[in-house]
């Protein structure tokens, strides 16, 4: 069973979308859980992004080094690279605090691909 990322998730839950989840979240399925822990992409797909989560319950992340910026030479971000950023600034901190994935994998695949 997931542990609730967002406390506010209960209240703010909108009706059940194939895309739109907590707050209007349109990436990762609209799963707040793995788009505030894993970001945008699946972890194996990370170098596709321009970021990643670091701490969801404060909004830090990393930059991918290979994007400008950092890099004055790097590709240039897309915009669901930037959509997603600002996703994350505005959804993830109102968690209380982070928790963690207690089944088994990385919780991608309840209940289904993600």
């Amino acid at each position: 069973m997931k542990q609730r990322i967002l406390m506010i998730a209960l209240i703010l839950a909108l009706p059940a979308t194939a895309q739109v989840g907590v707050g209007g979240l349109t990436y990762r399925q609209g799963d707040p859980f793995l788009f505030c822990t894993q970001g945008q992409f699946v972890p194996a797909d990370w170098l596709k992004g321009c970021w990643w989560p670091l701490d969801p319950s404060s909004g830090t992340f990393n930059m991918n080094p290979a994007c400008d910026p950092p890099d004055p030479d790097g590709r240039p971000w897309s915009a669901d690279d930037s959509a997603s950023l600002v996703q994350y600034e505005s959804i993830c901190p109102q968690a209380i605090k982070s928790g963690s994935w207690k089944g088994n994998g990385d919780g991608s695949t309840v209940p289904f691909n993600h």
